[in-house]
């Protein structure tokens, strides 16, 4: 099933009418349509597509030392590549596009964890990506705001409360995988889930300083900033602005150097652009030494 598009006739309204008339407020008017709704129709280019992002998969995940999916990276590539255009979300701005939501659905099948935590849940895209992945999965979705969901998954727990609350009792740190998307300080989030014996997490909006000047709500100080800043407490502080604010993070932030501390290994996935065309995703997967656990 092929998600469609904008009618065509509100399309030719956007192009002729409405666009030059935003454009000359200062702002782009574009249709509301998750980017896989485009997508090369004619086998060799599939193909390709398909290819290119199985080696890049490939590659992350050795580095990540995460094993390879059941079927191997092929299979999942190609069952997500069937199962996306039926999404029940269609986002076009925020959330994942179609690298973000391929490179969480393969990171889930080759981990096949038994519970997830998935901080930061938005309209339920990840929330439905993670189910297709791990079908008999836990899932426990914590937001403060579940107003704007667009699927619900009937077997996951929803909460508004920060995951740092939850009674994780009945999970297994061991067999637990947590997803982060919530615009908290990731080092923050790296704490956290030692503290609770959690060692498998995933991070989306990963940004190194000198670029998290383009991302929205930045969860600094980011695992790309612990991984650069930890060992030099002497140096400048990052600075950046965005849409008029300043933002500043401490070099010597005592953040940083101790979630560097607790991590054992960690590795940003290829944004996947290249080989697929789709914007870049930030995908970051991190695991933890628990021996440093307080």
């Amino acid at each position: 099933m092929i998600a469609s598009g904008p009618h065509p006739l509100m399309e030719r309204l956007r192009r002729r009418v409405l666009s030059p008339l935003f454009d000359r407020l200062g702002y782009d008017l574009v249709p509301a349509v998750p980017d896989w709704t485009h997508r090369p129709t004619s086998a060799p280019e599939i193909e390709s597509l398909i290819a290119a992002a199985c080696a890049s998969l490939m590659r992350d995940l050795a580095a990540a030392a995460l094993p390879p999916p059941p079927g191997g990276v092929r299979d999942a590539v190609e069952t997500f590549w069937e199962l996306i255009p039926g999404a029940p979300v269609r986002q076009r701005r925020g959330g994942s596009g179609f690298n973000g939501a391929l490179q969480l659905y393969v990171a889930m099948r080759a981990l096949r964890p038994r519970s997830v935590i998935e901080s930061g849940v938005f309209r339920g895209l990840t929330t439905w990506i993670i189910r297709q992945a791990c079908p008999d999965a836990l899932i426990l979705c914590h937001d403060p705001d579940l107003s704007g969901l667009r699927y619900r998954d009937a077997r996951a727990r929803y909460s508004r409360d920060d995951w740092s609350t939850a009674d994780l009792s009945d999970l297994d740190p061991a067999e637990t995988v947590a997803f982060f998307d919530d615009h908290v300080a990731q080092a923050r989030r790296v704490l956290e889930a030692r503290d609770r014996g959690i060692a498998r997490l995933l991070f989306d909006d990963d940004a190194a300083g000198h670029r998290i000047h383009a991302h929205g709500g930045p969860a600094h100080p980011t695992i790309a900033m612990i991984a650069s800043r930890a060992d030099r407490s002497e140096a400048e502080p990052i600075r950046w602005s965005r849409n008029g604010r300043l933002f500043t993070q401490a070099a010597n932030d005592p953040l940083l150097r101790e979630a560097g501390a607790s991590i054992a290994r960690l590795h940003p996935f290829d944004d996947l652009h290249g080989a697929t065309g789709y914007s870049p995703a930030r995908l970051t997967s991190v695991t933890l030494d628990l021996g440093g656990r307080r």
